[in-house]
């Protein structure tokens, strides 16, 4: 949590990374037994796999789909989730 950028963007539950850090220390318990869940029964919530995903124009025809990059910001769970289980592997 302390890696995370404080100027990203939130994702689609409106949460951003500079709040997660606020309150990491009050959160970390809740925090960790729903990923002790997610990790005992194999299973992710929805919630935490989607991401807004936008269009970043690169250059050339504005009308190819091959001229955009896609960002896509995720939720801030989900990259925390994420991290665990790179570590854990």
């Amino acid at each position: 949590v302390n890696k995370f950028k404080t100027s990203a963007s939130a994702s689609h539950d409106n949460l951003k990374p500079k709040l997660i850090k606020r309150v990491c220390e009050e959160i970390s318990l809740p925090l960790t037994n729903i990923i002790n869940l997610i990790f005992e029964h194999s299973t992710v919530p929805d919630e935490l796999k989607f991401g807004n995903i936008t269009p970043i124009f690169k250059a050339g025809n504005v009308m190819k789909f091959q001229n955009y990059r896609l960002i896509s910001v995720l939720p801030v769970f989900s990259k925390i989730l994420e991290r665990l289980i790179h570590d854990r592997i």
